[in-house]
């Protein structure tokens, strides 16, 4: 016969498990009390940024609004600007009222005035300086004009006229011509007797106003133009036949021939300079120069 177990009763107290119960309740009390806690800094840190956001976004549009205003003001400033600028532009103010004008030599005033063609409506603002100086300078006499401004009405006119070099003998007319080649005008009778007679020169075209292509014709210009004043005051012609046998006649009725105003290795300078000293040591006696080449210069006087 089988022996029994004898069953053993266990009893647990209710106020063990009273205080099981407290345990758990307190534990998960703390643990919500730390979520809660840690949760309200995050709350606040996101809150601190959205307003930084919104204090940047405010800030930003401020900016934009102040460049705004500021492109507005500057683009009114300059409509404004323009508007009186073309305003005054198209007004009589400084309007021109009084022309000054010194006459040369050859040009007079009321000359100068008839080439110039001042507009009726030209002001110190709408001032045909270019148009005016380029009328004038159409004369043949005139070298340059300075065309200026007179505050507050007023318009100088400066003429620098052309001074003769020489008359060319052109067969049919005697002609003024300057140290550029320019052709001035026809000669008269006291022209011709002032300044050196270039003659001789084969081929001519002249005209007034134009400047000459003739390469005799330029040098004998180039060999007035560089000669001293000495020499230059005992010269009356010039005989351009050819530029190597350009040849000076001086009031005494000597013959220098001279070539090529513009030979490197026989310089114009040195010529003059022998020149002259042959004339001063030979003086009544020579009647002939040849100094074309300086190293060997030669002179004749008159056959006995």
């Amino acid at each position: 016969m089988a022996t029994s177990k004898k069953r053993e009763s266990v009893f647990i107290s209710t106020g063990q498990r009273d205080r099981a119960r407290a345990q758990h309740a307190a534990a998960e009390s703390s643990k919500g009390g730390r979520s809660s806690h840690v949760g309200k800094p995050r709350s606040e840190a996101r809150a601190a940024a959205e307003a930084r956001r919104v204090e940047r976004e405010r800030r930003i549009s401020g900016q934009r609004r102040g460049m705004q205003l500021r492109i507005a003001a500057v683009v009114a400033a300059v409509v404004l600007i323009v508007g009186a600028c073309a305003w005054v532009y198209s007004s009589d103010l400084f309007r021109v009222t009084s022309i000054e004008v010194d006459p040369t030599t050859h040009l007079t005033r009321e000359t100068i005035l008839a080439l110039a063609k001042v507009p009726e409506g030209a002001t110190l603002l709408r001032f045909p300086a270019d148009e005016v100086a380029s009328r004038i300078s159409a004369d043949p006499w005139v070298a340059s004009v300075a065309v200026s401004r007179v505050f507050p009405s007023g318009m100088r006119i400066r003429v620098t006229e052309r001074v003769p070099i020489a008359v060319v003998d052109a067969g049919d007319a005697f002609m003024l011509i300057d140290g550029q080649g320019m052709v001035i005008a026809t000669a008269t009778v006291d022209a011709t007797a002032s300044v050196p007679v270039i003659s001789r020169v084969p081929g001519l075209d002249l005209k007034p106003g134009r400047r000459t292509v003739s390469e005799p014709l330029l040098n004998a210009i180039a060999i007035l133009s560089g000669i001293s004043r000495e020499l230059a005051a005992m010269v009356v012609g010039v005989d351009a036949e050819s530029v190597d046998g350009a040849a000076l006649l001086t009031a005494s009725r000597v013959e220098i021939v001279i070539g090529q105003a513009d030979d490197k290795e026989n310089p114009l300078a040195t010529k003059d300079s022998i020149a002259r000293r042959i004339l001063e040591e030979q003086k009544g006696k020579v009647v002939g120069i040849d100094v074309r080449l300086v190293d060997r210069p030669t002179s004749h006087g008159l056959v006995k």
